[in-house]
């Protein structure tokens, strides 16, 4: 806040969308690279991350994890059927996932002891930390933003249609590596991402001019202001968002309506298959990360086997035919792909059909960025109930993908107390993934 003309805030000019960081060149980019190997640290083998979160926690047993032999209230009312990888099965509603089971690393050992969404959500999205009350630590996509150079006029991380609604977003990072949100419904035919479209009357040149006098604003006000890192983040937040809003090739990205129609019919035409194939135009243009909401639910307390009977075809085809599409394009090696939840759900179906939370184990499937393919990490029990080889802690898992993204996981950042926080405490990478 200004201490000398209160009338005159410069926070009056601050009317611009969100976006990403102020993008780098390439040069940049293969210099950062370059560093991080110079360092210690690997250079990353996932360039670019498309990250499905799967909100609510799938049931586990009745996709990725199947007991055909357990007790009826237990397997519930799905048949597993044949992959690709010899003894290795999936539900039956998954054909087309089944025949890319050679792409896949599921990582069954993961578990967690927090059953609650809210803060489950924190556990697996905060860099594998367990809530608190006094540290939000940074969802992955905001360390991503943080630690790696984009594109100009690019975003870093975009979430489609928004951050998780119960992750902890850039937490201790502040509000300027927050991701760039589309909000709208990519399936429309007349989606528009209004965070890129300019004001009704106001062109390219008349955008130029309030951007340079903001920026005058600023260089007179922030000599005389002592303002905290959140207000600081919020400048950055503008200057990105001015250079998107400029950026051709940004809005072309989001240009969906010029893929074809076989690719989008490929993909689902539904939210989740248009979102899907929108991180793909997203990756190819630049962005580093896209997290991508599921827009269904998975939280089945009820009527579990009639919702896996609407969601788990959708998420088939979809997934599949991003796989697919990243392997043809030659993208899938460069980009990890990642589909989890918060946690896995109970092995015992109740008394209204449904299953509920369950983080003693879950699923996690991953695919490209040189990750092993064919491969099955972890086992449960009998029941899917508890893991009992390969256990491994959500701190484990995160190092694992920030070694993955060529990020060391313990470096740290001042937290809100102005201590030196690692982005990771404790943990190991899993090697078995490296």
């Amino acid at each position: 806040m200004s201490i000398l003309v209160p009338p005159f805030s410069r926070r009056r000019f601050l009317e611009v969308g969100s976006a990403g960081l102020l993008g780098l060149t390439l040069p940049a980019l293969l210099r950062w690279e370059a560093q991080a190997k110079a360092a210690g640290t690997p250079a990353p083998r996932a360039k670019n991350i498309i990250f499905y979160w799967c909100q609510g926690g799938p049931p586990h047993q009745d996709m990725w994890d199947m007991k055909p032999n357990a007790p009826a209230e237990v397997r519930g009312e799905f048949n597993p059927i044949a992959t690709d990888l010899p003894g290795y099965q999936v539900c039956e509603l998954m054909p087309h996932l089944s025949k890319q089971i050679h792409k896949l690393s599921i990582v069954r050992g993961v578990n967690h002891h927090i059953p609650d969404h809210n803060p489950g959500s924190m556990f697996m999205l905060g860099s594998g930390n367990a809530p608190n009350a006094t540290t939000f630590f940074p969802t992955y996509s905001a360390v991503v933003q943080k630690e790696t150079p984009s594109q100009p006029g690019l975003p870093t991380t975009v979430a489609i249609p928004s951050e998780p609604s119960q992750g902890p977003g850039p937490g201790f990072l502040g509000p300027a590596y927050r991701s760039f949100e589309v909000q709208g419904d990519p399936n429309e035919d007349d989606f528009k991402v209004r965070s890129i479209s300019m004001p009704d009357g106001v062109d390219r040149e008349r955008m130029a001019r309030r951007r340079a006098l903001l920026q005058e604003t600023n260089g007179f006000f922030n000599p005389l202001e002592r303002r905290p890192p959140l207000l600081q983040g919020l400048d950055q937040f503008s200057e990105a968002a001015h250079d998107i809003v400029l950026s051709e090739s940004t809005r072309e990205a989001f240009r969906i309506e010029k893929e074809p129609d076989s690719v989008r019919e490929r993909y689902g035409r539904e939210k989740l298959g248009q979102r899907m194939l929108l991180g793909r135009r997203l990756i190819e243009a630049g962005v580093r990360f896209v997290t991508i909401t599921d827009p269904y639910g998975w939280d089945t307390h009820g009527d579990n086997f009639n919702r896996m009977r609407k969601n788990i075809p959708i998420v088939d085809q979809c997934f599949s035919a991003l796989l697919e599409d990243l392997d043809q394009r030659g993208l899938l090696q460069e980009t990890l792909v990642m589909m989890f939840g918060e946690f896995g759900r109970t092995p015992k179906i109740n008394k209204n059909a449904g299953r509920d939370h369950w983080p003693q184990a879950m699923s996690i499937i991953l695919a490209g960025a040189g990750l092993p393919g064919g491969l099955v990490y972890g086992e449960t029990d009998d029941q899917a109930a508890y893991v009992t080889d390969k256990s491994h802690s959500p701190a484990d898992f995160a190092c694992t993908l920030y070694r993955l993204m060529g990020i060391d996981p313990h470096r740290t950042y001042p937290a809100g107390n102005d201590q030196p926080t690692p982005i990771v405490r404790g943990g190991e990478a899993i090697r078995a993934l490296l």
